[in-house]
């Protein structure tokens, strides 16, 4: 998963193209785009706008979320050294330099584009698939996030495609250029391979010195990394949730406080014609009102299509907000299947069609109370949840340990001895971590011994008080207690050394003219093993290629060459025994198929090129060390003064 997504990420059309991305992650709850929480460090500045750590971080994190739904165990620390992080801050920074370019070229999207971006989003439409004004703003007010912050962000990324549109049409690759790359992906090659294996060979005779010696010079593979001894408790929502009793008083506080949900209210379902001369508009609405169908009269008469008229259900107040007030009172007022207007506001002349009139009756406390308790419920888990994390946080702030708050707090105390930060433990096999509090262990390795407990949100239903109380050096596991291990790693080191001087002698007998057959049959080893197949068919495998195979599509023809394999504990000889050119009349239709893979290869190398001049051109600087300590954080290792 890290290779393809530091794969993906090295299309700018796909940088390009996750901006929406990132306004799909904000509607659905994960996180800021726009960084917030403490001071910020700038780790890269693009024409003159910072990129903060935080905001790499938070961007960071999302996509370690979609990673993790298809392997949910990788750990932040695995993800970073796999170069994800590297690969966010390139796409931030080629988002934010075609943004800047946008803006220096005078491009921007017209509010029609903008508004159908917002329509198109899932997370913004009602019951009825359509979209709702008020599910839009529920829901972005619900992240902290304005309409101008998510108009600016959509705006970017249409400019960003408007951009790139420059660079996606690469005509088709020509056959005479495609045809050399094509007919090496048909080239047939017959392989043989003799193996010999490390367990042939007798064990050596080993002295303690002989172990000794190893076991120093190989002394990292026996040192346990760092390791740090935690004690935490569980702040679980589900739990608490279990002990809220819904009451009365509080099913009526929920209804006074939402009071306007309840009211008798009216919401129309409305489609929209805005001209600028009067006359038009009056042609659309005399002829709507004698009876012909608004949306062919509107594109007849103004060239609106369907999706250019659709308003969605609004209330009164957004039309109003949307259009003016004059409109609103219009659109309200006519009837169903009705137009209204033409009214005249700042935007030119309106004619509103009313497709449906939606009216909600008041409704009773009584009439609600069902449907409002798993509400109330949920708030009232909250608001306790907020209430034992208060007490946590001022009873560490005074000075009391973890063991105390827990047992103050009723929560259960948890000790988990020193563990790396891979959750993996030394001589406790019998060690069961909660997968739930992986994250807490990444952020352990971000604390040091002498700092105060602490609480922490692993998510939005789960905190946790958390004490480091040992970090352990590095520590080389003594000899004594590993000597088998240390015994039968050098005893495999001489097999195979002796397997080594065994393979180089059949590859030299090759050389001199004697069959692969002849040679293991002579040195006592299993018989060769022949494997005839295409290149493209070697592509095409869903499985790792073996070493020898791909060993065998890299020399030439009559090549020979010794290849070790200490997982799967031998030496192979590998010999290419043929070579057929590949031949295009076998396989026309395969020709125009490498061509357009080599035209959308050539699409994705301008566009990298074109954006790399882009960021020249607007001008970006990066901050290493910024980087590197964010990288550190992540990994658990304590940030050193810089």
């Amino acid at each position: 998963m890290i290779s393809f997504f530091r794969k993906a990420l090295s299309s700018w059309i796909v940088l390009a193209l996750l901006g929406l991305v990132l306004v799909a992650f904000i509607i659905t709850g994960i996180g800021d785009p726009f960084g917030g929480g403490p001071a910020a460090t700038t780790v890269a500045e693009v024409a003159k706008d910072d990129i903060s750590d935080a905001q790499l971080s938070s961007q960071f994190d999302r996509q370690l979320a979609t990673v993790r739904q298809e392997q949910p165990g990788i750990t932040a620390a695995q993800a970073v050294r796999g170069g994800m992080l590297e690969g966010v801050l390139e796409r931030l920074i080629g988002s934010q330099a075609l943004t800047a370019m946008g803006g220096k070229l005078g491009l921007g999207p017209s509010k029609r584009q903008v508004d159908a971006e917002i329509a198109s989003i899932a997370a913004f439409r009602g019951p009825d698939g359509r979209f709702s004004e008020d599910v839009y703003r529920r829901t972005i007010g619900a992240q902290g996030l304005t309409e101008d912050m998510v108009r600016r962000e959509i705006g970017g990324d249409v400019v960003r495609r408007q951009l790139l549109g420059l660079v996606d049409s690469i005509p088709m690759t020509p056959r005479k250029l495609a045809e050399p790359f094509t007919a090496l992906q048909l080239e047939q090659r017959t392989i043989d391979i003799g193996a010999v294996p490390a367990q042939s060979f007798p064990a050596p005779t080993l002295s303690d010195a002989d172990i000794e010696a190893f076991y120093k010079k190989n002394i990292a593979n026996y040192t346990v990394p760092e390791r740090r001894r935690l004690t935490y408790a569980l702040i679980d929502s589900a739990e608490i949730a279990k002990t809220v009793q819904v009451t009365d008083a509080a099913l009526a506080d929920y209804y006074k406080r939402h009071a306007d949900e309840f009211t008798a209210s009216e919401t129309r379902t409305l489609r929209q014609v805005v001209v600028q001369d009067k006359a038009q508009a009056d042609t659309i609405a005399k002829r709507v009102n004698a009876g012909e169908d608004f949306a062919a009269v509107a594109q007849e008469v103004a060239g609106y299509s369907e999706t250019d008229m659709e308003l969605g259900t609004l209330s009164r107040g957004t039309l109003a907000g949307q259009t003016a007030e004059a409109v609103a009172d219009a659109a309200f007022k006519a009837a169903s299947g009705k137009v209204a207007g033409p009214v005249q506001s700042e935007f030119g002349w309106h004619v509103v069609h009313v497709d449906a009139v939606v009216a909600k009756p008041a409704r009773t406390l009584a009439e609600v109370k069902d449907e409002i308790r798993p509400a109330v419920e949920a708030e009232l888990a909250q608001n306790a949840v907020a209430d034992v994390v208060e007490k946590a946080d001022e009873a560490l702030a005074e000075g009391a340990s973890v063991a105390e708050v827990a047992k103050d707090l009723g929560l259960t105390l948890v000790r988990v001895p020193p563990v790396t930060s891979e959750g993996l433990t030394l001589g406790e096999s019998g060690l069961q971590l909660d997968q739930r509090i992986r994250p807490l262990i990444e952020r352990a390795f971000a604390t040091e011994e002498s700092d105060e407990p602490t609480v922490e949100d692993i998510s939005d239903t789960l905190h946790a008080l958390m004490d480091v109380e040992e970090v352990v050096p590095p520590t080389p596991v003594p000899l004594a207690e590993i000597k088998p291990q240390v015994t039968a790693a050098l005893t495999f080191e001489r097999r195979m050394e002796a397997a080594k001087a065994v393979a180089d002698k059949v590859v030299a007998g090759l050389k001199a003219g004697k069959t692969l057959a002849a040679l293991l049959a002579e040195n006592k080893l299993p018989p060769a093993q022949s494997f005839t197949a295409r290149r493209i068919e070697i592509a095409a495998r869903r499985e790792p290629v073996p070493p020898p195979i791909s060993l065998g599509f890299a020399l030439a023809k009559g090549d020979v060459r010794a290849l070790a394999q200490p997982r799967n504990a031998a030496w192979f000889v590998v010999h290419v025994a043929d070579v057929k050119p590949g031949n295009l009349a076998e396989a026309p239709a395969f020709l125009d198929q490498m061509r357009g893979q080599m035209q959308t290869a050539a699409t994705n190398e301008y566009a990298q090129n074109f954006v790399a001049a882009i960021m020249a051109d607007v001008g970006v600087r990066r901050n290493p060390k910024a980087l590197e300590r964010l990288k550190q954080r992540y990994l658990g290792t304590a940030d050193q003064p810089q």
